[in-house]
């Protein structure tokens, strides 16, 4: 079962998203973890969703098991057969509902699978978020980042498989509103390790790199080695990040820190 699949986020008009990450909530990566307010976008109400995409949610007093329900079928389903060999009505069946009751929550195949893409984007954004806005050093910032990526990419490895196929179809799966909507959740990720990249600088922890250059070799980092874990059980992606980030930033510490502690 997937723990994103039931993750509701904040809607707004300036492309931003309102999930937060909780840490008080219990064991797990439960979508309980990410709180928003109501009020997704309906392209009947004149409302648009979040990165400007419409998205279309009805009333339904079943309305969170029903999402849950159907994104867990589609999650199943895209993973085994692909996207473009899964139907609506697979979806409906796999999920034990009716086909209409598909189109209640999405207009289309494509917005649903754009929503388990965007579910993996947010949680991992909230955990950039968390970080940036905690206070201490920066390499304790980063390996409690890793630890927290680790923990989530692990019980969510289904999400991450997806992830991938779809960033690597992306312009034949989804339209340009789509990519456009995924290409801005990569930008605020970079966003946010910049700032804390310059935080750090300015602290005088790191020396001698482009914030924004350092933003992409951590992703880049991080990516790469994800998807050397998807094709190898034996490969550990907790440690490998740690020792990869750990050696890069020890790298940059100021000549008279160096090797400090």
């Amino acid at each position: 079962m997937s723990a994103l699949s039931g993750l509701k986020k904040t809607r707004s008009l300036d492309g931003g998203t309102g999930a937060v990450y909780n840490p008080i909530i219990s064991t797990g990566w439960s979508v309980d973890k990410y709180h928003a307010t109501e009020g997704a976008g309906h392209p009947g109400s004149g409302t648009v969703g979040e990165r400007g995409i419409a998205v279309a949610r009805r009333e339904n007093p079943l309305k969170g098991e029903r999402e849950k329900q159907i994104k867990q079928a589609a999650l199943r389903l895209f993973s085994r057969r692909g996207f473009h060999h899964t139907t609506i009505a697979d979806i409906a069946e796999e999920a034990g509902l009716g086909k209409g009751t598909i189109y209640w929550y999405w207009r289309s195949k494509e917005e649903l699978a754009f929503a388990l893409v965007e579910d993996m984007l947010d949680a991992f954004l909230a955990l950039i978020r968390e970080e940036q806005g905690r206070e201490g050093p920066f390499h304790e910032k980063m390996r409690r980042l890793v630890d927290a990526a680790a923990d989530l990419y692990a019980q969510e490895k289904e999400h991450c498989r997806l992830l991938w196929k779809f960033r690597a179809d992306r312009h034949y799966i989804f339209n340009q509103e789509y990519v456009r909507a995924v290409t801005s959740y990569y930008q605020e990720m970079r966003t946010h390790l910049s700032a804390m990249v310059r935080r750090a600088l300015e602290d005088g922890e790191i020396a001698g790199i482009d914030p924004d250059r350092a933003a992409l070799i951590i992703l880049g980092i991080t990516e790469g080695l994800e998807l050397e874990w998807l094709e190898n059980e034996d490969f550990d992606l907790r440690e490998s990040l740690h020792v990869v980030l750990e050696n890069l930033f020890e790298g940059l510490r100021p000549g008279d820190r160096r090797g400090s502690g």
